[in-house]
């Protein structure tokens, strides 16, 4: 039960949430519904958990699932794609936390870094597209799967019936 509640606050808190609206970097899935408001306008969480079926709830907690794998997978994907080309992930990532002007890279590494910067842009692209074929999939809208990510965030009920169906 544990490693689910804890897998479900990453995914709500910093994971896929809000890696379907912020990784898109389009306001394509930004939620902006009468729902919503309606939803935010309400102080009462029994009205806001009552604005979610319990069917949503399953296709919401399948999304978050596909989520999670797709998750995993891309982040394999990026590893391989930036030691295939030289680079540790910790070199990668120190290189790209540096600014571009502050960098003291021979020309090989600054080829190996772009090539790999490359590789990483296309498998983010290609995660965003199957993020959305995911939440959809399971049923939902993007907006309306945002809308029920940001109730379930706030209400501590919601959270554990999501960690129940993701524990069958």
């Amino acid at each position: 039960y544990s490693e689910n509640n804890k897998m479900l606050k990453q995914l709500l808190l910093k994971g896929c949430v809000g890696a379907v609206i912020c990784v898109s970097g389009l306001g394509v899935f930004s939620p902006s519904s009468q729902a919503t408001e309606a939803i935010t306008q309400s102080s009462s969480p029994t009205l806001i958990a009552e604005a979610i079926s319990r069917p949503e709830l399953e296709q919401f907690a399948k999304a978050i699932a596909n989520l999670r794998a797709i998750d995993e997978e891309t982040r394999s994907k990026m590893i391989e794609a930036v030691q295939a080309n030289g680079m540790s992930p910790e070199e990668f990532m120190e290189i790209g936390q540096q600014e571009e002007g502050e960098r003291n890279l021979s020309e090989e590494q600054q080829a190996q870094f772009d090539t790999a910067l490359e590789a990483v842009r296309d498998l983010n692209e290609e995660d965003r597209q199957k993020k959305r074929v995911a939440v959809e999939e399971a049923g939902l809208k993007i907006s309306r799967f945002n809308e029920i990510g940001k109730i379930v965030e706030s209400d501590s009920d919601l959270q554990k019936q999501v960690v129940e169906i993701l524990s069958r």
